[in-house]
């Protein structure tokens, strides 16, 4: 008689273990890395939400709008968005840096690699680093945008920048593209720190290919009352404020905007400089104050609360604005203002209606929204950014966002497997890499022959990134050259 058949002859158990354990060793990393995933997506952290951002309480009536491409490019659009949410970006990016530095150097320990070789592996880590970096700051990525239910309920963005900046790269076009993408109705260009080109030239260009967009005519401006000069934001002008023609008093400034151009004037991100106290600005005849910004999401809470508390005893708008110089493609941060009729208005009279509104400090009209979640914000967590930041990030994604996340992780762990049998591939990826910076360079330089009047960062950004590029260039070529040499001898 035969024997009875059990599960493990049915199954083949050891033969069964034997290709889980091949399967581990081959794709150990991987494979821990999608169930790192899993637990963290399977934890209970806040996700990303609208708030209001003077009470922090949860908002209704507005729907997040993610296009097909942004999951499809989920951990390009995720890292560059996480990254763009800094409160500290040069404290954080730093911390980033160091852990890396830190945790390449233990993983190594007991390789037995020679300095010169472990010093050169250390080196292309830093350097990836730095690129990573460079894409975040420089590749536009899909962009998600809010939208109000309410048709009456605008949004409108105060502070922004063109290339008629002396520390901007996005040209007016540019400006008025990124603002539609971002669900915006209306914003205001500030260009500083003595013209209004950058808002007359988008406006040209709206009227001839976006008659959708209301740009408002500011400028940001630094008045030096003071050994450290304050900025504000004038805005509805039509003419350029010089405040050294004003004996450089803020009060005299208010009310020139005030009354000549029935303007307004709001403090941007106050709390970078202090060079006044919020009471003095507050008698000086402002109409608000920002309480965010998107360039850097803002300053610690108790600070924001201050200015919260003035601006709430005096009646003084609060506002959240990009501040955007055209880096990166993120933005956290809207307000809204209700108008009513708005539909009905052509683009003179919403700007109007925006300006009467600030001016007037009709506050009720107001609404700052913030995209976020809520989240430790302290030098603490700075030092072990890369750990709190990433556990946050990613218990925070949703299940198109995994799942995007595990196939590009596949991806990528396939190419790094190719580039191990084949190492010509990570050379062609460098020259490919050399030849994007090469010809974002070359844009700069040429951005920087057209608005060298205005601008002062285009000419050295733009020299950066073609030595980069030829640095890598080099770097991707030279290996390539050494190996043909090599195979004809």
């Amino acid at each position: 008689m035969g024997s009875t058949p059990t599960f493990g002859t049915i199954f083949n158990v050891p033969r069964s273990f034997i290709l889980i354990k091949r399967l581990v060793k081959k794709y150990g990393k991987l494979i821990f890395f999608i169930i790192f995933l899993f637990i963290l997506f399977l934890l209970p952290t806040p996700r990303l939400k609208l708030l209001d951002g003077v009470t922090g309480l949860p908002l209704e009536g507005y729907e997040i709008k993610i296009p097909l491409t942004a999951y499809i490019l989920g951990p390009f659009v995720g890292v560059s968005q996480y990254f763009w949410h800094f409160t500290d970006f040069r404290f954080q990016t730093l911390s980033w840096l160091i852990w890396i530095v830190i945790l390449y150097l233990l993983f190594n320990l007991k390789r037995k690699i020679n300095i010169s070789e472990r010093l050169k592996r250390l080196f292309k880590v830093i350097i990836s680093f730095i690129l990573v970096c460079l894409f975040i700051f420089l590749v536009p990525l899909p962009k998600y945008s809010l939208r109000p239910e309410n048709p009456e309920e605008i949004l409108i963005d105060l502070h922004s920048h063109t290339t008629y900046s002396h520390e901007t790269t996005a040209t007016p076009e540019q400006n008025i593209r990124w603002h539609l993408a971002r669900g915006f109705d209306a914003w205001a260009i500030t260009d500083h720190p003595r013209t209004l080109e950058g808002a007359r030239r988008a406006k040209e260009i709206a009227k001839e290919k976006y008659p959708q967009a209301v740009i408002i005519t500011g400028q940001e401006i630094k008045c030096y009352q003071r050994k450290q000069g304050q900025n504000f934001l004038l805005l509805g002008i039509d003419e350029v404020v010089d405040p050294r023609d004003y004996g450089r008093k803020i009060a005299q400034i208010t009310n020139l905007v005030h009354k000549k151009y029935r303007g307004a004037v709001i403090v941007p991100h106050w709390w970078r400089k202090k060079s006044h106290t919020l009471e003095e600005l507050s008698n000086s005849g402002v109409d608000g104050f920002e309480i965010y910004t998107a360039r850097v999401l803002g300053p610690e809470e108790s600070i924001r609360e201050a200015i919260k508390d003035v601006c709430q005893k005096n009646n003084l708008v609060m506002l959240g604005s990009s501040n955007w110089h055209g880096e990166g493609s993120a933005s956290h941060i809207w307000t809204s203002i209700h108008i009513e009729n708005w539909p009905n208005l052509n683009n003179r009279e919403k700007e109007k209606a925006i300006v009467e509104a600030l001016r007037n400090r009709k506050v009720d009209l107001f609404r700052v929204i913030v995209y976020d979640r809520t989240e430790p914000q302290n030098r603490a967590r700075y030092f072990f950014e890369p750990f709190v930041g990433a556990f946050y990030y990613f218990s925070s994604l949703n299940g198109f966002q995994l799942l995007s996340w595990i196939i590009w992780s596949i991806i990528f762990y396939l190419l790094l497997c190719l580039i191990r049998i084949k190492p010509v591939v990570f050379n062609l990826i460098v020259i490919g890499v050399a030849l994007l910076l090469f010809s974002k360079g070359i844009t700069f330089l040429n951005l920087w022959v057209r608005y060298l009047e205005y601008n002062e960062i285009l000419f050295p950004l733009g020299n950066i990134l073609l030595f980069s590029g030829a640095f890598l260039l080099i770097a991707g070529i030279l290996p390539l050259v050494q190996l043909k040499v090599k195979s004809n001898k």
